[in-house]
């Protein structure tokens, strides 16, 4: 290699329009129940793009999830940011299932209604949709039976890019069929073989990473024979997003051989990440950059403040409306989320004086109310009170948006908040296998949910086995 190639690893940009309605009840109910950020989506890629223009990067990859979900207006208007972007980079995407609505309930929103009369792309059209964005120019492709395409392009002389679609499997999971997979292990072997470093992207994860509890659903069907496949055929570096959670984890096939999944979070959520890599001969440096600012209404926004306040409104909103709301208002929050009307009716009903006050409970609450409460159930005497006492004020809900935010981040939990907390938390992560035992509960499903608890809370609070940030790793398999 020549020189060292640097490329930039995006994910889940959901570029929404504003012409679907930025304002009134409705929009404020679909916007408080997701992660990531909606009307601010132009103004955050902007933002992004202008600074990878100016960088020193070779490439860009996006890796799916380029709309909101499906919106015609959505990808024409993410089109024209990456023709633009183009003129001073080359881009390279794959698109996923909120590129085709594959739920098929496209909205837009007026005052308190929400309409489904948005036109949408199918996902046979966004292959010549954004042709000029990988297809065209590919040395190799596999055309999919929804009318996608994986595709193989040469990011260098000795570094070649593998985009793969994995949308559905043939049994309406995520995943490839058999030709499909085929086609992508000969390539990799194939271009493993003739000397080059194999970098792919595709959207779902084939690792569930900090914990199965929490991104399973978020894995393409069969992973782990997916995982074993990919490895052994040589692919040694994979891009994903989906989760929109910053992570990079190890596999380590049964024949030796590693995986590096690198799953990028969602650049409208927080904390607006993007990875920088730069591929030598002999290493491949990993580098986390976060967006800083961008401009929104006319005035400066601080991107980190702004996007960490709306992430943790998910959790402070639900609990405020169940806390102070009406019944009515609560059943519309949580139907926000996705919970069934009968589900939120379980909530909602004549029970609804006594989830009003745990929930309000749960918004006074402080760590000493919580630990004297713990230390009354079986395992609760591991709690060590000097623990206790070093954070015995904080509040709860702290606490619950601290670990949502190290999940979404990356960033050990031990880092940013006292490790008492963290030897808190693993305390009561050991709690349920305690309980379950003490009331000789036999359930499998509790009992593997018990064991694995433990594991997710030190994952939190550790950030795993390697840096989610900054990671410089061999370029080849040994």
């Amino acid at each position: 290699m020549s020189r060292a190639l640097r490329f930039t690893v995006l994910a889940d940009t959901h570029y929404y329009d504003a012409s679907l309605g930025v304002t009134g009840g409705a929009y404020a109910l679909r916007s408080a129940s997701d992660q990531k950020c909606l009307a601010e989506t132009d103004a955050i890629l902007t933002a992004a793009f202008s600074e990878i223009a100016a960088s020193d990067t070779d490439v860009v990859l996006i890796a799916g999830d380029l709309s909101n979900d499906g919106e015609r207006v959505c990808h024409e208007k993410m089109r024209e940011k990456l023709y633009a972007l183009q003129k001073t980079k080359p881009v390279f995407v794959t698109t996923a299932t909120h590129d085709w609505c594959c739920d098929k309930n496209p909205r837009r929103f007026n005052g308190d209604k929400v309409s489904n009369d948005v036109e949408t792309l199918s996902s046979a059209e966004l292959y010549d949709f954004y042709a000029d964005f990988g297809v065209n120019g590919a040395r190799d492709t596999f055309k999919t039976h929804i009318g996608t395409a994986s595709y193989l392009r040469d990011l260098s002389e000795s570094v070649v890019l593998l985009s793969l679609i994995d949308d559905k499997n043939g049994h309406d999971h995520a995943g490839y069929t058999s030709d499909h997979l085929q086609w992508i292990l000969d390539t990799v072997r194939r271009e493993t073989a003739a000397g080059k470093t194999v970098i792919a992207m595709q959207h779902h994860l084939l690792y569930p990473h900090i914990s199965p509890l929490l991104t399973n659903d978020c894995c393409c069907a069969n992973c782990d024979e997916l995982r074993e496949q990919l490895t052994d055929a040589g692919l040694r570096f994979l891009f994903v997003g989906h989760s929109h959670i910053q992570r990079i984890d190890k596999f380590v096939s049964k024949n030796g051989r590693e995986l590096y999944e690198i799953n990028v979070g969602s650049l409208c959520g927080y904390p607006a990440p993007r990875v920088e890599v730069e591929i030598t001969d002999t290493e491949v440096r990993l580098h986390t950059v976060l967006l800083q600012q961008f401009t929104y209404g006319g005035k400066t926004v601080d991107a980190q403040r702004h996007l960490e306040a709306h992430a943790v409104h998910l959790i402070g909103g639900v609990l405020t409306t169940l806390a102070h709301g009406t019944s009515v208002e609560a059943a519309e929050k949580l139907q926000s989320f996705g919970v069934s009307s009968e589900q939120a009716q379980a909530f909602t009903g004549n029970g609804f004086p006594l989830v009003q006050r745990a929930a309000r409970f749960i918004l006074r609450a402080r760590v000493k109310d919580i630990a004297a409460v713990l230390h009354r159930l079986p395992g609760g005497k591991a709690i060590a009170t000097e623990d206790v006492l070093a954070v015995c004020n904080m509040p709860l809900t702290e606490v619950v948006n601290a670990v949502f935010l190290s999940i979404l981040s990356g960033v050990a939990l031990e880092k940013t908040h006292p490790k008492a907390l963290c030897r808190l938390l693993r305390a009561v992560g050991d709690m349920p296998s305690a309980i379950l035992s003490a009331l000789h509960i036999q359930n499998e499903k509790l009992s593997a949910l018990a064991r694995e608890l433990p594991h997710l809370l030190a994952e939190i609070c550790t950030g795993g086995e390697l840096d989610n940030q900054n990671l410089t790793l061999e370029s080849v398999q040994k």
